[in-house]
């Protein structure tokens, strides 16, 4: 039970108050405070102060959106700098109240400005906990309507590689081992540095620190977090381990399948959208579709008419041994003018 003390405040000189002084920790000294921010004499907003400086900084916001009596919408925002300005918030939708956000948003101020100007949508469609579509959108100086949208995409409708739902004297090279790699490289542009990453465990049996593989490309002039990796650095990380490797362009899948057959790894570039939500476009990179890199592990011909190439995708949350059909996979690989970088054991 919250202990109210006499730090109420009636902004509207209505007799009710707007505004509860809240002593959490029961110390005496107001550590959070309770606001009525529709003014209809319903708590429903919470400010805290996280730091103990004795100014809030966080609030917890609880709204009925459909005025059905219970809570679908939970949105916390963040002063840090306490400026009086949002630094970021993140809002919360259970619309059907089964204890899953459907829907998350998160808009931040991306360039300090004091504007929060970037929001990044992560959508639950089936209710699975997994992320279904990942949408981010640069806003207006109102910070809520979009003026473009930047990326979207979709996870789910991909496979996952399964040596118990294939023939593997069908599969090409040994996806199951590779996959035991993988991670996720979350919302960063490191997909380059994961691939690379990703090579060299399998090769060395070594476990690379993400942090350091990023500040040893970045203060090489490799990669940047602001740009990613350019096309032509993707194998400077596996120079710098002693990865024998041979970058070429204009390749085919013949090429693939042999360097998987003889035990070898693979990256390439490829237009995500196409593999991620099937559609041609550059929103990334206009004037060059390629705007990925991955790691080919294998490719499936347990159905002759369903040829899947399998992938370790650090941009998908479910992409180890993330299973693309041929047509699609040549498509979005054809848009980085078919590179690909052959990596061998020395």
């Amino acid at each position: 039970m919250f202990d109210f003390t006499d730090l109420n405040y009636d902004f509207d000189g209505d007799g009710i108050p707007d505004m509860e002084a809240v002593d959490l920790d029961g110390d005496g000294i107001p550590d959070a405070y309770a606001v009525d921010l529709d003014g209809d004499g319903i708590i429903d907003t919470l400010g805290f102060d996280s730091n103990g400086d004795g100014v809030i900084d966080t609030y917890r916001t609880e709204l009925d959106e459909n005025q059905d009596g219970r809570i679908d919408i939970f949105a916390d925002t963040y002063d840090y700098d306490q400026d009086g300005t949002p630094d970021s918030q993140t809002i919360y939708h259970d619309r059907d109240h089964d204890g899953i956000f459907e829907e998350v948003v998160k808009v931040y101020d991306s360039d300090g400005d004091a504007v929060m100007d970037t929001a990044v949508t992560y959508n639950d469609f089936d209710g699975d906990g997994n992320e279904d579509m990942i949408t981010t959108e640069e806003l207006l100086s109102d910070g809520f309507h979009s003026v473009e949208k930047l990326s979207a995409t979709v996870y789910d409708e991909l496979e996952n590689f399964s040596p118990e739902n294939a023939d593997m004297d069908r599969v090409c090279g040994n996806p199951q081992d590779a996959m035991e790699e993988w991670e996720y490289q979350g919302d960063t542009g490191r997909c380059a540095l994961y691939a690379q990453k990703f090579v060299i465990e399998e090769f060395t049996g070594r476990e690379i620190d993400i942090e350091e593989l990023a500040d040893l490309a970045e203060e090489n002039g490799w990669f940047s977090e602001q740009g990613g990796t350019p096309m032509l650095n993707m194998d400077k990380v596996l120079d710098y381990y002693g990865v024998d490797n041979e970058m070429g362009f204009h390749k085919d899948i013949s090429d693939i399948e042999e360097c998987l057959e003889s035990g070898g790894k693979i990256i390439v570039a490829v237009d995500a959208d196409e593999i991620w939500y099937g559609e041609q476009d550059d929103l990334f990179t206009p004037g060059d579709g390629a705007n990925h890199a991955v790691e080919i592990i294998g490719i499936d011909k347990t159905n002759p008419d369903d040829v899947k190439v399998i992938l370790n995708d650090s941009g998908n949350p479910n992409g180890c041994g993330e299973m693309v059909p041929l047509e699609t996979f040549l498509d979005a690989w054809e848009d980085g003018n078919c590179q690909m970088i052959t990596c061998m054991n020395a």
